[in-house]
């Protein structure tokens, strides 16, 4: 062997063993962050299901703080176990502090609007802690899909005789239309809206380069449910939502000719089908259907409102009070928007819209342009996009605009864009070792990237710290220079966006 290929041999082993290394890390780094990850999926399930609403003993009970004290708990703990430390390390961390300020400043009750938020914002924090491995960010939305099937699950039941949630009473008050007897089920709309987007969620997760097991009998079952529940809602926007959401699941990832054929498919096949589901009929003449009708006034006097109050009339203050005629009586009528973005106008005004949006374009941006190396990320990948997809869509029709399911949804983007991070820094390492000039280098002081270590179960840990100013690799397009003022430019075009929708529905249906 020559002397000039010994170097050459070295940088390849060293790059083997920090690859070696990496996955040790990410496989140690599942077990450390078991009881955080466990909380994490008990908030999700507490969020959904809600048995606070409906069992009889857990009436009155603080459940939310007492999971929120328990996981801060377990987090000091145990230590942090995202593969890039600190607390504001991704566009989305900014984002939402950025929010939280925002609101708590513009609302007419300080108090009251830093408690209210303040909940919201650290279960963001705690879930972008939790979900440090890709088999974490899986395993949630794994997760998220078995929550949302059990919501269906109780509709099921429910048209069965089994009213486990006591929502017999909500959906005899909806003439029938199926309603749950939870805070986050009570009404048709709600229940079809979560329980559509099993559907393509499953698709991805069960069916996609899945098992036999999966494809035969897991994905089947899940969406047979689905289906059954959201047809018994009989919600017209859930239907509309989850085609869209099923051509998307078919579409991601597939070549172009491909989404063309789809999408041509669904403007003409999928349209039509549509016209033979419940209460669909009425969708050529929305204009006369007097629940729209009344949403339409409702957007009005929130248009009216925003551009009144610069910043809005203050976090959860807009109600829609409109006269009602029943005969020769009026009647005043709290009526809701229906919409998440108009309520959001009214309430935040446009700056709020602005940052609100911010929100979600930043988790889009993670999970549409980075490039997936396994299947394990691009299921995380095509999950999320569903999940996000299918929340941007349904707040055009329900109002969800302070739900925790916003945060969370960033929270999952954001784990993934510091997965991301922690990788192309490694990749970076690996770099920086074979153009060193020997393998005695110190690779731990690369400016992209130090190793910290902690004892967890009597073992070392290694961590990656990022630092502020690190040049990720190009492959992987995760931080680039400048990618602040395109997530401002962006969020700016997607509220000039909104806007514009909002001025031509009015314009269309209701002043027409």
């Amino acid at each position: 062997m020559s002397p000039n290929n010994i170097v050459p041999l070295k940088h390849e082993r060293a790059v083997d063993e920090l690859e070696l290394e990496r996955r040790a890390v990410e496989t140690e780094g599942r077990a450390a962050s078991t009881w955080s990850y466990k909380f994490a999926v008990l908030f999700l399930a507490v969020y959904y299901i809600r048995p606070q609403d409906w069992l009889p003993g857990m009436a009155g009970f603080n459940i939310v703080r007492t999971i929120m004290l328990g996981w801060g708990m377990i987090l000091i703990g145990e230590g942090s176990q995202s593969p890039v430390r600190g607390w504001f390390r991704t566009p989305h961390d900014w984002t939402m502090l950025a929010f939280y300020v925002y609101v708590v400043w513009n609302a007419p009750s300080e108090a009251g609007a830093t408690m209210g938020m303040f909940s919201l914002v650290v279960f963001y924090y705690l879930t972008t802690q939790a979900l440090s491995s890709w088999q974490n960010v899986l395993g949630y939305l794994k997760a998220w899909n078995a929550l949302l099937l059990m919501l269906a699950i109780m509709g099921v039941l429910q048209t069965m005789g089994m009213d486990i949630t006591g929502g017999k009473s909500n959906t005899e008050m909806f003439k029938g239309r199926l309603s749950l007897g939870t805070w986050m089920a009570d009404n048709p709309n709600s229940l079809g809206h979560s329980v559509v987007a099993v559907i393509p969620l499953s698709f991805v997760l069960f069916f996609w380069k899945g098992s036999a097991l999966g494809r035969m009998i897991l994905f089947p079952t899940c969406a047979s449910l689905a289906i059954w529940c959201a047809w018994q809602t009989q919600s017209k926007g859930a239907f509309v939502v989850g085609g869209v959401l099923t051509v998307l699941a078919l579409a991601v990832g597939r070549p172009k000719w491909v989404q063309i054929l789809l999408l041509s498919a669904a403007m003409t096949v999928g349209v039509g089908a549509l016209s033979f589901l419940p209460r669909m009929e009425s969708m050529g003449d929305l204009s006369s259907d007097e629940g729209v009708l009344g949403r339409l006034m409702a957007w009005d006097m929130a248009r009216t409102a925003m551009e009144h109050h610069t910043y809005g009339v203050g976090w959860r203050q807009f109600v829609a009070n409109i006269i009602w005629r029943e005969g020769n009586y009026y009647e005043v009528v709290p009526k809701s928007t229906h919409c998440s973005y108009v309520q959001i106008g009214a309430d935040l005004g446009k700056y709020g819209l602005f940052v609100w949006l911010l929100g979600l374009w930043t988790a889009m941006r993670t999970i549409i342009f980075f490039k997936s190396e396994d299947e394990t990320e691009e299921r995380c990948r095509r999950g999320t996009i569903l999940l996000v997809s299918a929340y941007a869509m349904s707040n055009w029709m329900i109002n969800r605009e302070y739900h925790t399911e916003y945060f969370l949804l960033i929270a999952v983007a954001a784990s993934i864009h510091r997965l991301r991070q922690a990788e192309a820094a490694a990749a970076q390492q690996n770099l920086a070792g074979v153009e060193s000039d020997g393998p005695e280098s110190d690779l731990s002081q690369t400016p992209a990237l130090q190793l910290h270590a902690s004892i967890v179960n009597g073992r070392m840990i290694p961590a990656l710290v990022i630092s502020r100013d690190a040049e990720l690799d190009e492959e992987r397009p995760v931080v680039k220079k400048g990618g602040i003022l395109l997530n401002l430019a962006v969020a700016a075009l997607l509220t000039w966006l909104v806007l514009a929708i909002w001025d031509q529905v009015l314009a269309k249906m209701l002043f027409s």
